[in-house]
């Protein structure tokens, strides 16, 4: 299984050369690029520059032996302004999808559309994300991606507590890719995510199965936060979800995305940090060819 991790926090802190160098001196396969940055105006992937930077970083971290397994394209709007969809956000995805491609990636994860209020909208917000979704299609085709719909959750405006989202319940994140119908339509499972609504992540693996299931965000939490931090450090049961893992026969990347584990260490002890993050996927990696082959 491949080992991955986004870079958010070292290109943020560091710079993306830095990052990569940190990353595959510590042992990483490959690296998930944080896009969250698109969602400054200012920033270079909108700008005219955005292409050669992108190539620029592909070609650094090809000459560097690592390279680039999937994406995450940015997510936070201003959703106040009844023209953000078609002005930033929609435009920003397809962005998104092409720099994935331009790395050599091959999986972009888009969350869905979620930003009101989830009870009572369900329907709406299905149909909303199927509009969505199938519009960005042609470009998924054209850039040669895959597009990986995450399971979201949020906190409920009235009784401030988690409450559900798009994708939270497994039952719907499989209805969404089943809709969708489409091989360019996948699951991210951001295995954090299950338990601040109320689901085990080892559940939600065997329900969404084989063959929606083709990428992961992996990272720990208390069942109350959404605390993005190294497994093995909160409350998940990581035996179980590898072994969930192994009888799905999973086929997909191990990708941390527990970079709030790393923004605790000063800049000059972070690539020491990273390398205890390697340390713990692998040992992960290991239960799960365990669980594989005694299944």
């Amino acid at each position: 299984m491949i080992l991955s991790s986004q870079n958010d926090n070292l290109s943020a802190a560091l710079g993306q050369e830095a990052a990569i160098d940190i990353m595959k001196e510590a042992g990483y396969d490959a690296i998930d690029m944080s896009l969250f940055c698109m969602s400054n105006d200012n920033d270079v992937f909108n700008s005219s520059a955005y292409k050669s930077r992108t190539l620029e970083i592909a070609a650094y971290a090809k000459e560097k032996g690592i390279y680039f397994n999937q994406s995450h394209v940015p997510f936070t709007f201003r959703w106040s302004n009844p023209n953000e969809y078609e002005e930033r956000f929609f435009p920003r995805q397809i962005r998104g999808l092409e720099i994935t491609a331009l790395l050599g990636a091959k999986i972009a994860i888009v969350h869905p559309i979620h930003h009101y209020e989830y009870k009572g909208n369900e329907e709406a917000l299905f149909e909303q994300n199927m509009k969505f979704y199938r519009e960005l299609l042609p470009y998924a085709k054209e850039f040669d991606v895959k597009i990986a719909l995450e399971n979201m959750w949020q906190v409920d405006r009235k009784r401030k507590y988690n409450s559900d989202d798009v994708c939270s319940r497994a039952t719907e994140f499989a209805r969404y890719i089943d809709a969708l119908d489409d091989e360019h339509f996948v699951a991210c499972l951001d295995l954090g995510h299950c338990g601040l609504i109320g689901e085990e992540a080892e559940d939600t693996i065997r329900i969404l199965g084989h063959d929606r299931l083709k990428a992961l965000h992996v990272h720990d939490n208390d069942y109350r936060s959404d605390m993005h931090t190294l497994p093995f450090l909160q409350h998940m049961n990581w035996d179980a979800i590898m072994k969930a893992l192994a009888d799905i026969r999973y086929d997909g990347d191990l990708t941390f995305e527990a970079d709030n584990f790393l923004s605790h260490f000063p800049n000059d002890f972070k690539p020491r940090a990273v390398k205890f993050m390697v340390d713990t996927g692998r040992y992960l990696i290991d239960i799960y060819d365990k669980h594989l082959a005694n299944s």
